[in-house]
């Protein structure tokens, strides 16, 4: 971090004291190539929202809680010196593995997996997410049937799942598909739509999302006759809150990439912004800008959404002139708006607005009245200040 923009980091840092918004401002940080002062912020051991290029730091934690003794490596990480690697650095090193060759990964799982803890397990095998394919259903099928640990054989099972070896339809999917009918739509184009039936009853409600809880996308769209992506092209969106939630979720833990892409391109055409945040952590850093920002373009969403939606790879060059941007200033208009309101609004727009944007934004705000050192600015102060040549779009 250049040491002129010290100060502003931990004037935010100390403003914003959730750990939520901690971590929002270093995948910010990072995203622009650049790290917090160790003064200024440290991650703890078990960070794990901490991005990769704090791990050593992480492990230096480890390190001072442990009275451990230090280990150092310059190898790159193999099976023979898994025990050189504190746990973050060997994490950092086999995720950069899963993407230069996703088999030797795998591999290196194989051997070394079933001596972590379960905690570890888990951590480690979700990193088969990235670049996974039908290569890894054996070792996959291995872990789902005799990893002592329930949530990492429910993680190896899920990962299964997206590779369309789900559970197979049974009694509970067929009972599941039953709280739902296929009617057809249109004079000339007839068309399938897959609505919910009315629940009359709680514990039909809970009975419903006890099925989806335990079914498979694969499954649950062959018990009502659709394959897949016909099942989410035909869903009556926006009609049962419920049981849309459901099936964003079922997708999320059991569909594969192109089916979630396929979600969220669909539910991102209607008013149901909410729905594409749930699947955002499975898109592709430049799809959930894409979403973001047609989402406060069409459905006039808040910034604080929108950031939710993009995460930390948002640049956006304009997002003042978005209907949010609008109601923003109309509200630092108002005769009776106070020096404290609109504090999360103006800082997701400092973490969404490109550096352009955000000198941009500076110069309407205060333009609109607001003063040169009004600490509601600060997120935009600093982003309009970083230079960000080490970025990594």
């Amino acid at each position: 971090m250049p040491e002129e923009l010290r100060p502003l980091v931990r004037r935010i840092l100390a403003a914003k004291k959730q750990a939520q918004a901690a971590t929002e401002l270093v995948h910010f940080l990072a995203a622009r190539g650049w790290t917090t002062h160790p003064a200024d912020w440290m991650p703890a051991a078990d960070d794990d929202d901490a991005p990769d290029v704090y791990a050593s730091w992480r492990d230096w934690a480890t390190i001072a809680d442990s009275d451990g003794a230090a280990r150092q490596t310059n190898d790159s990480l193999t099976a023979e010196n898994w025990d050189d690697f504190w746990p973050a650095a060997r994490k950092a090193a086999l995720t950069e593995l899963r993407r230069r060759d996703p088999s030797a990964a795998r591999a290196m799982l194989e051997a070394k997996l079933a001596s972590e803890t379960a905690d570890a397990r888990l951590r480690l095998l979700l990193l088969l997410s990235e670049r996974l394919s039908d290569d890894d259903i054996p070792f996959l099928e291995r872990i789902a049937a005799d990893d002592p640990a329930p949530k990492v054989k429910a993680l190896a099972a899920s990962l299964l799942a997206r590779l369309g070896r789900g559970p197979a339809a049974g009694e509970d999917v067929a009972e599941l598909a039953g709280f739902f009918s296929i009617k057809t739509k249109g004079l000339l184009r007839r068309s399938r739509v897959v609505q919910a039936e009315p629940l009359k009853t709680p514990a039909q409600v809970q009975r419903r999302k006890a099925l989806f809880d335990g079914a498979g996308l694969v499954s649950f769209s062959g018990a009502l006759g659709l394959a897949p992506q016909e099942l989410i092209a035909a869903w009556d969106w926006n009609v049962d809150h419920a049981a849309d939630m459901s099936l964003i979720n079922l997708i999320v833990a059991t569909g594969t990439d192109a089916l979630v892409a396929q979600a969220a391109d669909a539910i991102g055409e209607r008013d149901a912004t909410g729905l594409v945040a749930a699947l955002a952590p499975r898109l592709a850093p430049a799809e959930r800008t894409r979403h973001a920002e047609a989402a406060l373009r069409t459905h006039g969403i808040s910034f604080e959404l929108a950031r939710q939606l993009a995460g930390a790879a948002a640049r956006l060059d304009d997002p003042l002139s978005a209907p949010a941007g609008k109601t923003l200033l109309a509200a630092l208009h108002r005769d009776d708006a106070r020096p404290g309101d609109q504090v999360p609004e103006l800082h997701a727009l400092g973490l969404l607005a490109s550096r352009d944007g955000a000198r941009q934004s500076l110069q309407r705000l205060t333009a609109a009245g607001l003063l040169q050192g009004d600490p509601r600015l600060d997120m935009l102060r600093l982003n309009a200040a970083l230079d960000d040549n080490g970025a990594k779009p």
